[in-house]
């Protein structure tokens, strides 16, 4: 399938991060990640980003960051009484990360109940694709995760691929039986699951046995499931395999891991390449990626994966 344009909704915070013993200020969400790693390794895909912020100056600065890695940005709503969200990392020794949000009122989180979100809607309804995340849904009250629903069997229905990324976050949800019911609900509606192992086990028990049976009852056409160093599980089909990744010695920081194999992987998928060739490609971004601290790391990094992708890439 050629993919051409694609609406990636969700939410962009205001990340806090010690450098040096001081406190740097970015940009950055799950679903951002995902999108600016898409645009730097697939340029001629129109890459729109959909979430809802404040008219404050942090927003401004936001939105002008998303501009300069090349997003489209006018499907993001802006809200004059509400502002974005906030998280701080924390980073051990082995490059595990903790989270501190301050993120319950965000702009993001009532982006559904924004009066311009119908025509919003509207604007998908011309893309090739759209993608969100667990995060995605958990942000949202109950009644508008319904009404966000909705808009993604409706967009289906018009012939909308739906990418889906599981990214299980418990702080996000009431209890895990909150999750569990909306994200079935979620995934009864994608075309492409990117999961991770991790997520589904903390999130429905078991093994990672237990993963791709579970999946399977949801008749997603094409999965994947990221098993961090252990490479990515594929199913197409009656086609199915595994992909290893490339072993990193010296990883320090994970954040963005799974949201930067997604972006290679769905980069690959834009170029008509099978999923093997994807999981190859997004096992190979991350890899870089857990290499340096944040989420998103200097474009000179990735320049080798343009090359080898074949996609002409100004530095």
């Amino acid at each position: 399938m050629k993919i051409s344009s694609i609406a990636i909704l969700g939410e962009c915070m205001v990340e806090l991060s010690e450098v040096g013993g001081l406190v740097g200020l970015g940009f950055a969400g799950d679903t951002l990640n995902t999108a600016i790693y898409l645009k730097r390794l697939a340029p001629l895909v129109d890459v729109h980003y959909v979430t809802a912020i404040g008219k404050d100056s942090y927003s401004q600065r936001m939105r002008a960051n998303w501009a300069s890695e090349g997003l489209e940005t006018h499907l993001a709503m802006s809200f004059s009484d509400k502002l974005p969200g906030i998280y701080a990392i924390e980073t051990d020794e082995c490059g595990e990360r903790t989270f501190n949000y301050w993120r319950s009122e965000s702009a993001a989180s009532h982006m559904v109940k924004h009066p311009e979100f119908p025509e919003v809607c509207s604007q998908v309804e011309k893309l090739d694709a759209i993608y969100l995340s667990g995060i995605s849904l958990a942000i949202v009250s109950d009644e508008d995760k319904a009404t966000l629903l909705k808009v993604i069997s409706r967009l289906k229905q018009r012939g909308i691929y739906v990418v889906v990324d599981s990214n299980y976050r418990p702080r996000l949800w009431d209890a895990c039986q909150h999750a569990r019911q909306w994200m079935t609900k979620l995934y009864q509606l994608a075309d492409l699951a990117l999961v991770t192992a991790d997520d589904e086990i903390a999130l429905w028990g078991g093994s990672e046995l237990d993963v791709i049976p579970r999946l399977n009852s949801f008749e997603i056409r094409q999965l994947v499931v990221k098993r961090g160093a252990e490479g990515a599980c594929w199913r197409d089909g009656q086609r199915s395999g595994t992909v290893e990744t490339e072993k990193v010695g010296n990883v320090i920081d994970t954040t963005a891991a799974g949201d930067s194999f997604n972006a290679a992987y769905l980069a690959a998928w834009c170029s008509s390449m099978d999923m093997a060739k994807c999981c190859y490609w997004g096992n190979k971004l991350a890899a870089q990626v857990i290499q340096h601290k944040g989420a998103i790391i200097p474009t000179e990094h990735m320049s080798y994966l343009t090359e080898l992708m074949g996609i002409e890439h100004d530095e």
